[in-house]
């Protein structure tokens, strides 16, 4: 997998905080079990686009795409994801339906969606599945 140039912290660091870089290593990891075809989490497909230092995390049982990115010099550091609805064929829509925004402890902030606001998400399936759920259940009301 490509390294991706990160903003140097005036500490020597990355400027992302230990927390998103471990959850930004998870996807990796996931990424690269997907790329040698071994199996992941029950519903889940990830991919890794280098080119945008981003991941899609596909919850396939609600039919969303979840684009995570972790911007490497944000200042408070935060990771953003947006949501966008798939149809069966796998086809994504360009409009996300929703957007979040999670802090280095990884709970939701800011949310286009009200009730993913104090959430938790981390590398888990569990999280994911519940902030699917959510958003399932919002489209469908």
């Amino acid at each position: 997998m490509k390294k991706l140039p990160r903003k140097k912290a005036a500490d020597g660091g990355t400027g992302i905080p230990s927390v998103l870089q471990v959850l930004f290593r998870s996807f990796s990891k996931l990424a690269e079990r997907a790329a040698e075809g071994r199996p992941l989490f029950r519903g889940l497909r990830i991919a890794h686009d280098p080119g945008a230092d981003r991941f899609v995390v596909v919850h396939a049982g609600s039919w969303i795409e979840f684009v995570l990115t972790i911007p490497g010099d944000c200042v408070p550091p935060h990771g953003e994801v947006q949501c966008r609805r798939m149809d069966t064929s796998g086809a994504t829509e360009l409009t996300p339906i929703a957007r979040f925004r999670f802090n280095e402890v990884g709970v939701i902030t800011e949310s286009t969606v009200p009730e993913l606001v104090s959430e938790r998400v981390d590398q888990a399936p569990a999280a994911w599945s519940v902030v699917a759920a959510v958003l399932w259940g919002n489209l469908h009301a």
